[in-house]
């Protein structure tokens, strides 16, 4: 509004200037040189602006002249840019789509048009990878780690790279430096911790998950089960170095974190028999066989009294240990063991009618023969029940869920894949099978003990 006011304000004045002039033209006399010229004062004006018209104009076009030449190169360093921004978002959707020619040629394009750029130096460490040509990606990953701005990337490259080729340790030790250049980054926290774990490295695998897990997912259960692991497994190194102490306490540390974790249970049974107190014990044992229930922690509990008769031990079993879990397949296949061991047959029978249920595995079936062998020396029922565990479902086992691995024997890390806690105690399908070759077989294996 101001604005137009005063260009307004100015016409007018402009106005009024030409009326006067109009009104008192005057006249303005030159003598130069034996000439002589008059002419109006409005000729004059007028002469003046043409002049300072072409002043400015001439001015302006040698400003044009001395920035020329930088404009002219800003123009064709812009287009350069935009070709080297194309090229690398083509060569990126390249790597996305796994086309390894096109994503080579367009990191040549984007080195051409963006040469020494960060993306660009991804791009070709990245294409580089892609056609599998590692020592051009070490290079360009190096090149990277020899500059401030890209240093963090290049590091995660090399990280990448160390694993690959199986140099963890190298891994490892350009993981640490990138934490220090951004500490507390996840991707970074969660190498250091994966890297712990296949190292074996369990302190440093527990202080990058304390690290990782922050707030509420510190409290969460996949974050207690992985602390309950690593707990257990620096307890099993603690009683590798006799330290007594450290281990219960380790032991205990990990059974409180995960309740259901076997192992840590049979753990914390086994040193609390050897090192703690018997009313402890008592206590440990209802309270690990109500979340824990396995035929390892039973093994466990029946050796925490040494010299115990099967009698005895059956006894101890029904009224210290199966009430905690009175209905659990376990109870019933830790009494049926006992039973068994006793010579008390009607409850052995019981439990394992009860433990099988409508689909009883291979153990409980065998258990069932050895049951009729000793009990009636019924050789006919106890081919019987061996004839029907050939087509019964397998007793479980820890199954690593990765690659399905079978073990008796739970362990942080499966031999074949390498998987961290991948076990679990499940059965698995064994398959067809030939039922009459199988009976076959087991009458020849019964005639030639007899």
């Amino acid at each position: 509004m101001l604005r137009t006011i005063f260009v307004f304000a100015l016409i007018v004045v402009i106005a009024m200037a030409a009326v006067w002039l109009s009104d008192y033209p005057g006249d303005v006399r030159l003598t130069w040189g034996g000439y002589v010229v008059e002419t109006s004062v409005v000729i004059v004006g007028a002469i003046a602006l043409v002049f300072a018209v072409l002043v400015a104009l001439v001015y302006r076009f040698w400003i044009w002249i001395k920035h020329g030449p930088g404009r002219i190169g800003e123009i064709f360093s812009a287009r350069r840019r935009d070709k080297g921004l194309e090229a690398i978002s083509s060569g990126m959707v390249a790597i996305a789509a796994g086309d390894a020619d096109e994503a080579r040629r367009q990191a040549i394009a984007a080195e051409k048009h963006l040469s020494g750029e960060p993306m660009t130096l991804l791009l070709a460490a990245q294409a580089a990878e892609l056609n599998d040509d590692n020592r051009a990606a070490s290079i360009y990953y190096d090149r990277m780690m020899s500059r401030e701005d890209t240093e963090f990337l290049g590091l995660r490259g090399l990280i990448n790279r160390a694993i690959k080729e199986g140099d963890l340790e190298k891994a490892r030790d350009l993981a640490k430096r990138a934490d220090e250049l951004r500490p507390g980054t996840t991707w970074v926290l969660k190498e250091l911790y994966e890297l712990a774990l296949k190292l074996r490295d369990w302190e440093g695998a527990e202080s990058a998950l304390a690290r990782l897990a922050r707030g509420k997912s510190a409290k969460g259960d996949m974050v207690r089960r992985a602390k309950a692991v690593i707990t257990y497994e620096q307890a099993l190194i603690a009683v590798k170095e006799k330290k007594e102490t450290d281990a219960l306490s380790l032991a205990q540390q990990a059974h409180d974190l995960d309740p259901a974790f076997v192992p840590a249970a049979v753990l914390d049974v086994k040193l609390t028999a050897e090192h703690g107190s018997s009313r402890k014990l008592h206590k440990l044992i209802g309270e690990a066989w109500s979340h824990a229930p396995h035929r390892d922690l039973a093994a466990t509990i029946r050796n925490t009294v040494s010299g115990e008769q099967p009698s005895d031990w059956f006894r101890r079993a029904k009224e210290t240990v199966a009430p905690h879990n009175p209905d659990h397949i376990e109870t019933h296949l830790m009494l049926a063991k006992a039973a068994l061991a006793s010579r008390d047959w009607g409850p052995a029978r019981e439990h394992l009618m009860k433990a099988g249920g409508g689909n009883p595995s291979v153990s409980i079936l065998r258990m069932l023969a050895e049951l009729e062998e000793k009990a009636n020396a019924d050789a006919f029922a106890a081919r019987e029940w061996i004839v029907k565990s050939s087509v019964a479902p397998q007793d479980p086992l820890w199954i690593c869920d990765s690659c399905g691995r079978q073990e008796e024997k739970w362990q942080a890390h499966c031999p074949a894949c390498d998987s961290f806690d991948s076990f679990t105690w499940r059965t698995v399908d064994r398959g067809p099978h030939n039922p009459d070759v199988i009976e076959a077989e087991i009458v020849r294996e019964i005639s030639a003990g007899s």
